[in-house]
């Protein structure tokens, strides 16, 4: 993997008016303890707002022949848009709440139709919000993790995916799924049942040219273990960007998985002041000691990540959040 370009967007968002300016961000890390804390320096509102859904012409250029992979602000939630050559696929939609912003949202990105839909596992916050998706776009193809329970959310969502007339396919892993020139693979998880619903999390690996992202949904140190051995130590699990698992929980993300991925760029997607303190010190102090450059959606608001098969840019809407970056030898 080649080292890539982080850039900062320095804008107000679209409602504002302002212009759009980017800039390298510096190469002093923020302070540790302020990202372990969760505290920041700023003085902008923390909690998401509707208007925090901002125009990609706000946060990133639109670009051509390139991987898009918007890492939404959906709170306390996962909620991802990946868009390739023309066609778009969304993985995990939050909570309902959310539902209507993630539309929003997509419209703005100039979504018509989803050609593949991803319900990671069966939690509320993962597919919360996929119902009001599929009630606003044509969707042809739609996966999910393994489904062990049924409740309002799970069965809203089967609901919608039926209004369709579409079947859920519960991939295996190996499958692959072409996203334009972008392919999709299924990692994990490699049993079918395990006690804890968030080791049922579908793991995908996203390859656009030289680069790759892995999406790890809610999977916790038993799953990835089992996933790691599954594969064998001569498996390439290497990505230049990791979505961090379960919102940055101390119960997932953990030196195994990392030194086989090696990342060199991390997304947590949480909410800010959530219930559950996300991220937790203890896979944030992880993700430092492997330098791995962190970016964390409660911080930063909308994260946008534009590849064109080398490298890599980071965009953002806070202007006044920058990402923990190891400092330079």
């Amino acid at each position: 993997m080649k080292k890539l370009l982080c850039l900062l967007i320095l804008a107000a968002m679209l409602l504002t008016g302002c212009g759009a300016q980017v800039q390298t961000p510096t190469t002093e890390p923020a302070e540790s303890e302020a990202l372990l804390t969760g505290s920041t320096e700023d003085t902008t509102p923390t909690e998401t707002t509707e208007e925090s859904l901002a125009t990609e012409a706000t946060l990133a250029p639109d670009i051509t022949n390139a991987l898009t992979v918007h890492f939404m602000d959906v709170g306390q939630g996962d909620g991802f848009l990946l868009e390739c050559d023309g066609e778009f696929a969304i993985i995990d939609g939050s909570y309902p709440e959310y539902g209507e912003k993630i539309v929003n949202y997509m419209h703005e990105q100039g979504v018509q139709s989803v050609k593949l839909m991803v319900a990671t596992h069966p939690h509320g916050d993962h597919i919360g919000g996929l119902p009001s998706v599929l009630e606003a776009f044509p969707v042809e193809n739609v996966w999910a993790g393994p489904i062990n329970y049924y409740n309002d959310f799970v069965n809203t969502f089967l609901d919608g995916v039926q209004s369709q007339k579409l079947t859920v396919e519960y991939p295996e892993p190996g499958d692959t799924f072409t996203l334009g020139s972008a392919t999709i693979t299924v990692l994990g998880p490699v049993k079918s049942q395990y006690e804890d619903t968030n080791d049922l999390s579908l793991v995908l690996m996203v390859q656009y040219g030289d680069t790759r992202f892995l999406f790890t949904g809610d999977m916790e140190q038993i799953g990835e273990n089992d996933m790691l051995d599954y594969w064998g130590e001569d498996f390439d699990f290497s990505a230049d960007v990791l979505k961090v698992g379960h919102h940055g929980s101390y119960s997932s993300t953990h030196y195994r998985l990392l030194r086989a991925v090696m990342p060199t760029y991390a997304v947590i997607s949480c909410g800010a002041n959530n219930d559950y303190g996300h991220p937790h010190r203890d896979p944030l102090s992880r993700l430092q000691d492997a330098e791995v450059i962190i970016y964390q959606t409660n911080k930063m608001y909308n994260i946008v990540c534009i590849s064109d098969g080398e490298n890599i840019e980071f965009y953002w809407e806070n202007k006044y959040a920058k990402p923990w970056m190891p400092k330079t030898k």
